[in-house]
């Protein structure tokens, strides 16, 4: 790391943490770019050269940036795994549109994770049975399932502490702090202006869950980060989950969550869902009929399509 950032510094005009009484040309800088690049991955010069002599050649422009991008982040960081080019969800530019209004700018850090989201509620919303979210932070995600909701008058149930996360436990590892993520019902509202099929449950998890006790739930996002309330979070939802449901875990595939994803692997050992890792960092569970009736085991005519009425419980 020490490196890159000498790096970063370089190209930036600088000399690591010395001053330099003049900034350094391109013609100086260059030869000890091409030294550092060459000490990172020995050959990358000669790989960029000939990425660049393509340039008149029957490769598009765009696809070249791609290639470029790719040989300079396998020299610095070799385990990032570029896919195949021309990936077409980075080009749905509605969905982006949404990315850029509602997260920082210059975070596309969870694109893909959203993305993956809005596309997992075509599976489930023709099923009987709201939608709930535990961790919802500013309603980013919120706002896609409440979007995907409200035409078939399924109401999205919010569970989060808005004092940011609790207490970390050993289990989780050292990654997290107590009160990471702190947002208000405000920012909820915020995000969900001209939306009104939600319901916000303020309060650590699970502390609200009893309010819904009777409802099925065709889909329910969990991303919590911790062990102990991605525990509540399974326990309760998962027995009123409707055949064909799904649970969404945010945080699985992340060396940040270990708490979390062995919580959830424990709990699932058990049963005959199988728990599918993605790509993206997510896993999902979709549940399975285990006694040929229509409705989940042990859920008893639970409510659903509810109006929302008062959003905020």
């Amino acid at each position: 790391m020490a490196r890159f950032s000498d790096l970063i510094n370089r190209l930036k005009g600088g000399r690591g943490q010395q001053s330099s009484p003049e900034p350094s040309t391109p013609e100086q800088l260059a030869p000890e770019l091409v030294r550092e690049l060459e000490s990172l991955e020995p050959g990358i010069t000669a790989k960029l050269m000939t990425i660049l002599g393509q340039g008149h050649g029957p490769t598009p422009v765009e696809e070249r940036r791609y290639q470029l991008a790719e040989a300079l982040t396998t020299a610095v960081y070799p385990k990032y795994k570029f896919c195949e080019f021309g990936r077409l969800f980075l080009e749905d530019e509605e969905f982006l549109a949404y990315y850029r209004k509602i997260m920082d700018p210059n975070n596309w850090h969870s694109l893909d994770r959203k993305y993956t989201l809005n596309q997992l509620l075509k599976l489930v919303l023709h099923l009987e049975g709201d939608l709930a979210e535990c961790g919802v932070y500013k309603g980013a995600s919120a706002q896609l399932m409440c979007r995907a909701a409200q035409p078939l008058g399924k109401t999205v149930h919010l569970f989060d502490s808005f004092q940011g996360l609790p207490a970390p436990e050993d289990a989780d590892g050292s990654y997290w702090e107590q009160g990471r993520f702190v947002s208000t019902t405000e920012d909820v509202a915020s995000t969900l202006e001209g939306l009104d099929n939600y319901r916000v449950y303020p309060g650590w998890i699970p502390e609200r869950f009893h309010q819904v006790a009777g409802d099925n739930f065709c889909f329910v996002h969990v991303d919590v980060d911790l062990a102990q309330p991605t525990l509540d979070s399974i326990k309760f939802f998962y027995p009123r989950l409707s055949v064909g449901g799904v649970m969404l875990f945010d945080d699985h595939g992340f060396k940040s969550c270990p708490g979390a994803r062995q919580v959830t692997e424990d709990l699932f050992a058990g049963k005959t869902e199988e728990l599918i890792l993605l790509s993206t960092g997510q896993a999902m569970v979709m549940k399975r009929c285990l006694d040929g009736k229509k409705k989940s085991p042990g859920i008893d005519g639970g409510k659903t399509g509810q109006t929302a009425g008062s959003k905020l419980l």
